[in-house]
């Protein structure tokens, strides 16, 4: 009776540390899920300078950028742009669940103009100013998407985009820049082309009826 009550009592020991171990288990991983998942909804409003998504592995580290060439490029749809009208731009390569991108001054980390038209599972983002950025609305895949990028109503010369785009949360790359783009100044010339013509009219007028 002795020996089966001792069973009895390891059995319950033993069960009661099963237990425990579980339930430890299961906090843990309830602390620390939080820390391993990225922003599926969008990047932070601390990305906004830095593009730096701020993705964690766990509670203290950080997941650091691809060093690799990036297989994301940033497509402008021409060389220049005309202050005030949209202008097209995608991110072509292979699909990708996050990024946020920008239309900067070189060298300068404020952005430039505003983005709209958001395709499918994408979202304009606030920073520094509204609709300034455009950014990931959930962590859908997505592939060879077009942006709608809106510049200033007056120009501000050559601007760049720069984006970071995400492969999944621990595979991203930064700095995925595309070619600069210049400021087309033609359409203000073309308004003075006009009062050009209407002066050599007169004076072609004033040789007329000095003869």
């Amino acid at each position: 009776a002795i020996t089966k009550g001792v069973s009895v009592t390891s059995s319950r020991v033993l069960t009661k540390m099963a237990v425990f171990k579980s339930v430890t288990f299961v906090c843990a991983l309830l602390v620390l899920l939080p820390a391993c998942h990225g922003y599926p909804t969008g990047a932070p409003a601390t990305a906004c300078v830095s593009l730096h998504p701020g993705h964690m592995l766990n509670a203290t580290n950080a997941v650091v950028p691809q060093t690799s060439t990036s297989p994301y490029s940033i497509v402008v749809d021409g060389d220049k742009y005309t202050p005030g009208t949209a202008l097209s731009v995608r991110i072509v390569g292979p699909v990708f669940r996050g990024f946020l991108i920008q239309a900067r001054k070189p060298g300068m980390t404020t952005p430039i103009g505003t983005f709209s038209n958001a395709p499918t599972d994408t979202k304009t983002a606030n920073c520094t100013t509204a609709d300034s950025s455009m950014t990931h609305a959930n962590p859908n895949q997505k592939e060879n998407i077009t942006l709608t990028w809106n510049p200033p109503s007056t120009g501000v010369g050559n601007v760049h985009f720069i984006a970071t785009v995400a492969e999944m949360k621990v595979t991203y790359w930064m700095d995925v820049t595309s070619v600069e783009i210049s400021e087309d100044s033609s359409g203000g010339a073309s308004l003075a082309k006009p009062t050009f013509y209407l002066l050599i009219l007169c004076l072609i007028q004033a040789v007329f009826f000095l003869k």
